[in-house]
């Protein structure tokens, strides 16, 4: 994911639009199964159901190509074992249009929430050194 958007009004407008057809439905899910919902994180279209410690978990569905208006659904967890973080990761989604994931979107959800339930750190990978 870039590291923000850097345009225009209207640009930051047609990119996010399609992200606003799938908010009521996140946030019924996010009251429903007790997750945070983030919004438009490192100021780039997106959407991040969020919940856990010391497991972080995350389902993030996410701008992939402004150009094509393509977008991925991204799962993750991760766990801060001293000065190293460790993870799982996986794409449900990748490059798809908007309309395939809202389509979809309650089967995703629960699909992604399963999945990202049951990973265990055990299974983690490391990812990156903490500073």
């Amino acid at each position: 994911m870039p590291n923000g958007f850097h345009g225009t009004d209207e640009a930051w407008s047609r990119l996010e639009a399609p992200l606003l057809r799938l908010d009521s439905p996140l946030e019924a899910f996010a009251r429903e199964h007790g997750l945070s919902l983030g919004r438009n994180y490192h100021n780039w279209p997106e959407r991040s159901l969020k919940w856990g410690a010391p497991i972080n978990r995350l389902i993030q569905v996410y701008l992939d190509d402004e150009q094509t208006l393509t977008w991925n659904v991204w799962l993750c967890a991760s766990e801060d074992r001293g000065a190293a973080r460790y993870w799982r990761r996986a794409f449900l989604r990748q490059g798809v249009p908007i309309e395939e994931i809202e389509r979809d979107l309650p089967v995703l959800l629960g699909e992604a929430l399963a999945r990202v339930n049951s990973w265990s750190p055990e299974h983690f990978e490391f990812a990156t050194s903490l500073s």
